[in-house]
């Protein structure tokens, strides 16, 4: 294993490893725009130049390999005066537009400059003009003449995707990223190249003059578009979701999501229950809604013909105490399942089952409940085997006939109680609605289809009167002068995790 120098600090790493990763290890950072870690490496930008010593002239170090005693500088007199040339070289047709520009906040061109450069242009001949605001695709837009061609979004279509819409067109400083004829930047995955973009030459047409970076502030979550529970940066500002990207995790969506599951962030704010109803009375906090419900289910939910929905879209721990709710509250009434029906899928992201949480659903109730499905209860409602009906969420996996023949069933109820963070077409018809939060309100994990729990964490707080799904069933148990084996997060969270160690070593 070679060991190299680096700006006087020594270190020992595998042979074939760049200089720039080296460099990273020992926490120096060297300026990049072409290199990404998930891509080729075409060595095109030159801004990570470096001083090897014993060398003819400066490599970059992002192809670059290692060697035993290798001496490199990173911030020699020569690589500053050869970032700057870069920056300049750059600049030179770049239109300077910063203020209007969505990249600005988190721009590496900007950062670069700021770092090195600091200096007005020396070319007074006027700049070449390039495509302005093109739709390259359906949901990303194209700026020409920000554009450093260090052609990430090329390498991406190729390398990742495989559906390579993207090329260079044209030569010299008329050299310009376009779509191959008849074809547009329309793939699942096309928003990713906003990502990589090192500057605000691709942009997504929803964040678009939407919100400045810096006005944002980031939480780490988990999308909530399908069973792989790709890892995200939940980015806010006023209590309101602004956009999902991407958090890098190798064991599961590496530095990619897709964009169906980049854009599930709208549903956050839309249809939500508005606030607690028991029977006709709207005007409740939560201590009176509770004494009211439970006195409720005392009356109705006893002996037979009660059923409890839960769901793949709840988390762990609303799942966790929606078990021993039916345990304590419902005589451990039948459980049923519901969530989003499947979809499409592919070999890279996307997975069919669009629920998020359904191998946590099975892992805390039991993998039989998965035959007790949306279209068992249906069954059985028709069938007027069920008179007290508890629905924990209102996703249902209904075609619109279904649908209608299913609100035809819940009117005959005696009781339906609906706890959901929205309407879904069901809140006319419930005699107890119970606003619960949506996950980027609460704290709490996903298991992805592969078995891995996956927390998330809340970003901001509801606007309305909702609560976690846990937090609503402890609610309910108190207003009945009953007490859960919990009484907050943290041993709810303790007691899930000790219980999914316990099935991984029995499994074992």
């Amino acid at each position: 294993m070679p060991t190299l120098t680096i700006n006087g600090k020594e270190i020992t790493v595998d042979p074939g490893t760049t200089v720039l990763r080296a460099a990273a290890m020992l926490g120096i950072d060297i300026p990049h725009f072409c290199y990404h870690p998930a891509l080729s490496v075409p060595a095109n930008c030159r801004m990570c130049l470096v001083e090897i010593e014993k060398a003819r002239k400066l490599e970059p170090s992002c192809y670059a390999k290692v060697g035993e005693g290798m001496v490199v500088h990173t911030e020699s007199p020569k690589v500053i005066a050869a970032r700057r040339a870069v920056l300049e070289f750059i600049l030179v047709n770049h239109p300077v537009d910063c203020p209007i520009c969505d990249q600005a906040g988190e721009c590496k061109l900007q950062d670069y400059y700021v770092a090195y450069d600091s200096q007005p242009s020396r070319v007074a001949v006027p700049k070449v003009g390039k495509a302005k605001a093109y739709p390259i695709g359906p949901r990303v837009v194209f700026d020409g003449e920000r554009c450093i061609l260090c052609t990430r979004c090329v390498r991406f279509c190729d390398e990742i995707t495989g559906t390579s819409e993207l090329t260079v067109a044209e030569r010299g400083d008329h050299s310009e990223i376009r779509t191959f004829p008849g074809k547009e930047l329309d793939n699942p995955y096309s928003m990713n190249v906003t990502d990589i973009c090192p500057v605000g030459a691709l942009t997504t047409r929803d964040f678009r003059f939407k919100c400045r970076v810096w006005l944002m502030s980031s939480t780490d979550s988990i999308c909530t578009g399908c069973a792989k529970g790709c890892n995200v940066h939940l980015e806010h500002f006023q209590g309101e979701a602004q956009r999902y990207r991407p958090r890098f995790n190798p064991e599961v969506n590496e530095y990619w999501m897709c964009d169906a599951g980049r854009m599930s962030y709208l549903e956050l704010h839309a249809d939500r229950l508005p606030s607690l109803r028991v029977l006709e009375d709207s005007e409740l906090s939560w201590p009176r809604a509770a004494r009211k419900v439970a006195a409720l289910l005392g009356e109705k939910a006893t002996g037979e013909g009660v059923a409890f929905v839960a769901s793949a879209q709840s988390s762990c721990e609303g799942l966790m105490a929606g078990r021993e709710f039916v345990r304590t509250m419902l005589d451990d009434a039948p459980v049923f399942w519901t969530g989003r029906p499947d979809g499409d899928g592919d070999a890279f992201l996307i997975r069919a089952d669009k629920n998020p949480n359904r191998a946590g659903l099975a892992g805390i109730f039991g993998v039989e409940v998965l035959a007790q499905d949306a279209h068992r209860l249906l069954q059985e409602l028709e069938r007027g085997a069920i008179r007290v009906l508890y629905m924990m969420d209102s996703t249902l996996p209904f075609t619109s006939d279904e649908m209608k023949r299913f609100r035809a069933a819940v009117e005959k109820l005696e009781l339906f109680v609906l706890q959901a963070p929205r309407r879904g077409g069901l809140d006319d018809l419930a005699d107890v609605l119970l606003p619960s939060t949506t996950h980027a309100e609460q704290d709490g994990s996903f298991v992805n289809e592969d078995g891995l729990l996956q927390s998330f964490w809340a970003a901001y707080r509801p606007r309305t009167q909702a609560l976690a799904d846990w937090e609503v069933f402890v609610r309910l148990a108190r207003g009945a002068d009953r007490e859960l084996s919990f009484s907050d997060f943290e041993s709810l969270h303790g007691a899930l995790h000790a219980e999914q160690g316990a099935a991984q070593d029995a499994g074992e």
